[in-house]
């Protein structure tokens, strides 16, 4: 067993925003000892040592909501977030199309007509003539709509003559044919269907560099909410054996039958991939104006948002869940979705701890509820990145409401526990902006704070990107500090986050990513 010693750096143990080190001693997969100039200790003089030249080390990042199966196997869509225009838009799909094969599927993401120079709604036909008959599903970049083409309503058997589904939103054109639009998982779920999954070669290719990225950003962890699919590639015996990161696994409702079945509950699993719950929707999300809300949208007539799910069938896969000795993580991102889950979780059977419900985004609560959070020790998992970006959205859709988003001092003074993710691929897998985002609040462009005094400290960040992450998943006792006895995954970072002007957190490099006392990245 190798062991090595890390001296001269300074090591934020995560157990205690006072409690940093200066050198570490790392034997195998495991940390052995962490203090103050273990170097001079006559137990550990003969070591391999490793000077880190006084730099800051971390736990390794866990993200604690990701789609990471997904990230693979969309890494080859063609990618729209970004662009001004839809005739950009247009332009980089016809170009991708064209490398395509004849009956080959479009596939895109991040579409965000908000963000264009002109608002503008895409239909069908303009797909269908940039796509070459090649059936086409182009998600926006929240993926809670699929722009298709006709070829995709044919193959999908979606027309004129399909009823609006329950929880979704087909749009369509004056004449009643769709349009081209798709809200919401029940309104494309038969467009998903249609698709052929990659093949495995493709996806174990694809997953090998999802993983090179994560190391690049010093990720070693994620809480991952992918489909039916992702739970077939995730739990296969090769896979398990190391995938190369830990991966908490959320899987949809759909599964839970069969989760019981296989008495697969809580935690099953290894050090590498263990389930940790059930993901429900509640609501859509912002930019698609379909987040449930307790008012209506600025400038529309009467759209309050979309309840993707009653809250009696809510309430029904919770406890569902519970039977199956899974607890809960529930998309919410409007007022009134929060406010459903609540009402759900309250009528629904406790987790026994350290199982805990969760609610996903949480981006705009009203006050009241704060405390219903925290009599039931529900777990906000939240996405910083999401928050500059949403600015202008906020503004436009939401308004004065905008006191009541992301507020994430407010939460933890309330004492509520906070972990923070990116969405990826949403936003981009990268800790590093999400703590920027948590700690400046700035909008592109913009030189002061969205609502200043809900920033938090650098330290608080971190927490959530580190030692929360775990702790939510019931893994703190082994994963996400830097102690005796825990899995020795941890990032070198070029400057100390904890100790610099905020406005400086963005230029930070990772270094070096260590994951099992292995070097994974090097810069």
């Amino acid at each position: 067993m190798k062991r090595r010693l890390f001296h001269n750096g300074v090591i934020y143990t995560m157990a205690g925003e006072k409690l940093v080190a200066d050198s570490m001693v790392v034997a195998g997969d495991i940390i052995e000892a962490v203090g103050l100039n273990l170097q001079y200790d006559p137990d550990f003089r003969r070591l391999e040592k490793v000077n880190l030249r006084g730099r800051a080390v971390f736990p390794g990042f866990c993200d604690s909501h990701t789609h990471f199966y997904f990230m693979a196997v969309s890494l080859n869509n063609v990618k729209l977030d970004g662009l001004k225009s839809l005739e950009q838009v247009l332009a980089r799909i016809k170009s991708h199309s064209a490398k395509l094969g004849p009956k080959e599927w479009v596939f895109g993401e991040g579409i965000s007509p908000d963000r264009w120079q002109k608002y503008i709604v895409p239909d069908r036909i303009m797909l269908d003539k940039v796509t070459g008959g090649r059936p086409a599903a182009i998600f926006s970049k929240d993926q809670h709509i699929v722009w298709v083409n006709s070829a995709a309503f044919r193959l999908a058997r979606i027309d004129r003559h399909t009823p609006q589904p329950e929880g979704g939103r087909i749009e369509r054109f004056p004449d009643g044919e769709p349009s081209g639009i798709l809200k919401e998982i029940p309104a494309y779920f038969p467009v998903i269907k249609a698709i052929k999954p990659p093949a495995p070669e493709v996806i174990n290719k694809s997953f090998k560099k999802i993983l090179g990225l994560a190391y690049s950003r010093g990720v070693t962890g994620v809480h991952s909410f992918d489909g039916p699919d992702a739970f077939r590639f995730f739990l296969k015996p090769a896979f398990m054996k190391n995938p190369g990161i830990r991966i908490s696994y959320y899987p949809p409702p759909s599964l839970i039958t069969e989760l019981k079945k296989s008495k697969i509950r809580y935690n099953f699993g290894n050090e590498y991939i263990r389930i940790a719950g059930i993901k429900i929707f509640a609501d859509g999300s912002l930019g698609s104006q379909s987040a449930l809300c307790f008012q209506k949208y600025k400038g529309s007539v009467s759209n309050f948002g979309v309840e993707t799910i009653s809250p009696g069938e809510m309430l029904s896969r919770v406890r569902a869940a519970a039977a199956a000795g899974l607890p809960c993580a529930i998309h919410a991102i409007g007022d009134k979705a929060i406010a459903n889950v609540l009402d759900c979780y309250e009528k629904a059977p406790a987790p026994k701890f350290p199982a805990r419900h969760r609610i996903e985004h949480l981006q705009m609560i009203r006050r009241k509820d704060i405390s219903r959070l925290k009599k039931m020790n529900i777990i906000a998992s939240m996405q910083p990145s999401h928050c500059p970006s949403d600015v202008s959205l906020i503004e436009k859709y939401w308004g004065p409401r905008g006191r009541n988003c992301y507020i994430f001092n407010t939460l933890l003074k309330r004492g509520i526990d906070l972990v923070f993710g990116s969405d990826s691929p949403i936003e981009p897998l990268d800790p590093i902006a999400g703590i920027d985002a948590a700690v400046n609040r700035l909008a592109p462009g913009r030189k002061e704070s969205f609502y200043p005094r809900e920033r938090i400290s650098p330290y608080q960040a971190l927490h959530g990107f580190t030692a929360g992450a775990w702790d939510a998943v019931g893994r703190g006792e082994s994963l996400g500090r830097l102690l005796p006895g825990y899995k020795a995954d941890f990032v070198v970072l070029s400057q100390d986050i904890c100790r610099i002007p905020g406005s400086k957190i963005k230029k930070t490099k990772i270094l070096a990513t260590y994951f099992n006392g292995r070097t994974v990245f090097e810069l």
